[in-house]
């Protein structure tokens, strides 16, 4: 009976060995438990962002994103800026330049108008045993033109009309190479700004011009085969039906087969007038009192169709 009762009964030593290494080291599975907790309430608190460390980090992060955001702005404000203020320092520049030299060339104008006067008989006599000066020329004509335009203001103290006139005859005559007559009776019959216009076109060269002989061609015809040669050309007019008005030529125009086979006659576009007007019929007589070299003679023959006299 005894024997079962001690078969039985704990050792107290040994409960109280088992448990103070129970209460002094954590078994493994404890340990895993607080880690597990602690890494959740590390979540947690990173999550609340109740971690002052996590909230300084995103915070400077954000901070310097701002900030480079803001460098760049500034950075391309900046270059805006001055691109644009060294464009309008040069369009300033550039409209200084042009206004000084619009101010000088306006200065030296009222200067030489100012200065303008006529030559004294002197002065004249010496330049008559010298070269003309053709610059010197006009530039006189053209103040000429410019004070009988406006002579109550302009016209130098104690000259008259008559001066002013003289002059710019003899100019015109020494400059455009015309006799003191044929200059003479032009200053008379025109005005001086009309004057100066007739003066200018005559300078013009006048276009070289073919008169159709209809008599052995048509001038479509002719038009084709001097175009196969080389001559740029073009009709006329619509007034005419026999012209052609010569731009440019390869070859010479007044040396052509068609030429010397008498096509068409070298013939100015003006002396058409006068045949058109006088509309000569066939089998009339007509006397030609100015025949020479006999453009207008054949044109009329032509429209004649070779009869009459």
């Amino acid at each position: 009976m005894q024997r079962n009762k001690f078969f039985f009964t704990e050792d107290p030593i040994k409960d109280d060995l088992s448990d103070s290494d129970n209460s002094e080291e954590p078994s493994e599975h404890d340990q895993l438990d607080e880690e597990e907790q602690g890494s959740d309430l590390g979540f947690e608190m990173s999550s609340d962002g109740d971690d002052p460390l996590a909230d300084d980090f995103l915070q400077g992060s954000d901070e310097e994103e701002k900030g480079s955001d803001l460098d760049s702005d500034s950075d391309g404000s900046d270059i805006e800026g001055k691109s644009r203020a060294i464009e309008e320092a040069k369009a300033r520049e550039e409209e200084e330049a042009e206004a000084d030299v619009e101010g000088e060339l306006q200065l030296n104008i009222k200067k030489e108008a100012d200065e303008f006067r006529l030559l004294t008989k002197e002065e004249l006599e010496e330049e008559a045993h010298r070269p003309p000066d053709l610059e010197n020329l006009r530039r006189r004509i053209k103040e000429i033109v410019r004070v009988l335009s406006n002579f109550k203001s302009l016209r130098q103290e104690g000259a008259t009309r008559k001066d002013y006139v003289q002059q710019l005859t003899m100019d015109l005559g020494s400059y455009y190479g015309y006799n003191d007559y044929l200059i003479g009776v032009l200053v008379e019959m025109f005005p001086v700004n009309e004057l100066m216009e007739l003066i200018e076109a005559f300078e013009k060269p006048r276009p070289i011009c073919l008169r159709t002989n209809t008599l052995k061609t048509r001038r479509r015809d002719l038009a084709g085969v001097l175009l196969n040669r080389g001559v740029n050309l073009d009709p006329l007019s619509k007034w005419s039906k026999v012209g052609l008005v010569v731009y440019d030529s390869q070859v010479p125009i007044g040396a052509t087969p068609e030429y010397m086979a008498g096509y068409y006659m070298l013939q100015s576009a003006s002396s058409f007038l006068p045949v058109m007007a006088l509309a000569p019929q066939e089998k009339e007589k007509i006397v030609d009192m100015a025949a020479a070299p006999g453009g207008k003679t054949t044109y009329i023959a032509a429209l004649m169709k070779n009869s009459g006299v």
